[in-house]
């Protein structure tokens, strides 16, 4: 995974998902990770959450293909990652069954950084750090 920050933003550029006998699935990130810095009591914290695969919320339909990934944090967290060769590619986050941001774009990369970008959403599970 990538890191890139920039004017306090932080945005995650993941690998790409390989499994064996499952070529199709490159298409799709090893996971997916979003960030927030804050200033609470004078001390930098850091929310973190990461999202995995559902290997078996893959799907085809028309030219589409379509990936869900689950907050490891749990709750109802959850992001739909979505490819196909008209619009390359669109994610959705979810939280508490409400969609609370769409990204779409052409490239991995710079679809990637804008849909991290953002960071985390009110009510989204995550960890917490103190970073100094």
């Amino acid at each position: 995974m990538s890191i890139i920050e920039d004017g306090g933003f932080t945005a995650y550029v993941p690998f790409n998902l390989e499994v064996e006998g499952r070529p199709e699935l490159s298409l799709f990130p090893r996971n997916v990770a979003f960030s927030k810095k804050e200033i609470k009591n004078g001390k930098t914290v850091m929310g973190s959450a990461l999202y995995e695969p559902d290997l078996e919320t893959f799907r085809v339909w028309q030219e589409k293909v379509s990936l869900r990934y689950h907050n490891i944090h749990g709750g109802n967290c959850w992001l739909v990652i979505e490819y196909g060769p008209k619009y390359e590619y669109v994610g959705k986050k979810y939280i508490n069954d409400k969609c609370v941001w769409e990204s779409s774009g052409p490239g991995w990369k710079m679809f990637f950084v804008h849909f991290t970008m953002l960071g985390l959403a009110d009510g989204e599970r995550c960890e917490y750090e103190i970073i100094n």
